[in-house]
């Protein structure tokens, strides 16, 4: 790998545990959203941590803080289980380009942070992806199309505070990760396969010097069983199992719906021999009166 993407790598947040670290160059729609994650180290789990305009190092100006979170143009969340805290800056403008820091207050004269470079253009960003939050389920897959302008940049796919892997590599922490590079359309596909819940968290899109960072969530499979798949599967009701053969329940489920099946036939038909019956004796008697009357009419003495 070329030296100059590997000090670009070890800058863009794969430092210490204990370091506060994010993505190093992120661009934008104008008119539109990004989240910016931040990362912590376990001892500042309970520390106030902020979001500023400018170089921490040189007292940027504070814009929003975890102790006071703000919902509108810039909003801040603190997960301290997964000692990550989140920036979310909605409509976005050319003057919000320039440069930012997540901060961790750690004494009056002494903070921990990093800086990143956010640009905003009117035009396609030199990168982006639909979506910054995608979900899968347990042993499926999850695709993410990662969109660039400039071709002949390094395409990698990273988790944060992890490793990376490029089109040649293949798996990401073990996992099975497929990207196929469109250089026509200028779109990188990520595709990460069998998904396991504890690939849930922050991953980025590299292209060059740029990011873009993008949350997987792999929720748990959920599934749901009627009372004849409780049979088949050899569990009553009662949640008891029958201890029966596989073929034996698979018999008494097609018999217990045959008899259900020749139940319904024979009502039917029965309704039916009720309803002819009930016309005939119905004709029957039309007939006998009609019959009546006639004779009545023949013996009436003229």
């Amino acid at each position: 790998m070329d030296p100059l993407m590997l000090l670009f790598l070890l800058i863009a947040g794969l430092t210490g545990a204990d370091s506060v670290s994010t993505v190093s160059r992120v661009s934008a729609w104008r008119g539109g959203s990004v989240t910016i994650p931040c990362f912590y180290g376990d001892r500042y789990k309970t520390h106030v941590k902020y979001w500023c305009r400018g170089d921490y190092r040189d007292a940027c100006t504070p814009i929003v803080h975890s102790d006071s979170p703000q919902e509108g143009k810039v909003s801040i969340r603190d997960d301290p289980d997964q000692r990550v805290f989140t920036l979310t800056i909605n409509n976005l403008t050319a003057g919000d380009s320039g440069y930012y820091s997540c901060g961790v207050k750690i004494s009056v004269d002494s903070d921990a942070g990093a800086s990143l470079y956010l640009s905003v253009t009117n035009g396609s960003p030199e990168l982006s992806v639909d979506k910054q939050e995608v979900t899968g389920v347990e042993g499926d897959s999850v695709s993410v199309q990662c969109r660039y302008r400039n071709s002949d940049s390094l395409k990698l796919w990273c988790k944060i505070r992890g490793s990376c892997t490029s089109e040649r590599s293949g798996s990401l922490d073990g996992r099975p990760v497929l990207i196929r590079d469109d250089t026509v359309n200028r779109v990188f596909s990520v595709t990460m396969r069998a998904l396991e819940r504890k690939d849930t968290g922050w991953y980025w899109c590299a292209a060059g010097y740029h990011q873009i960072p993008v949350h997987i969530t792999v929720s748990q499979t959920t599934t749901t069983t009627t009372s004849t798949e409780l049979v088949i599967l050899g569990h009553d009701e009662d949640g008891g199992n029958t201890d029966k053969p596989r073929w034996e329940q698979v018999l008494d489920a097609v018999l217990k719906a045959g008899t259900g099946v020749l139940y319904l036939i024979c009502t039917i038909i029965a309704i039916q021999l009720h309803w002819s019956s009930c016309r005939k004796r119905g004709s029957n008697q039309r007939e006998a009166v009609g019959g009546a009357n006639t004779n009545h009419r023949t013996h009436h003495p003229t």
